[in-house]
């Protein structure tokens, strides 16, 4: 997540260009599927497209 703005999750590379879900490649305890995190992504990516 090195090229990814933490707060936005916007690339650092390509600006406007927006991520989330299991295309951020995050593990969780819980295993591959963690649906918490990819919906505060989803959230966090929608809202800070609207800003």
């Amino acid at each position: 997540m090195g090229n990814l703005n933490l707060n936005t999750l916007e690339s650092k590379v390509y600006p406007h260009l927006f991520f989330a879900g299991e295309v951020t490649n995050i593990d969780a305890v819980t295993g591959e599927l963690n649906l918490q995190a990819a919906w505060t992504m989803c959230y966090v990516t929608g809202k800070s497209i609207v800003e």
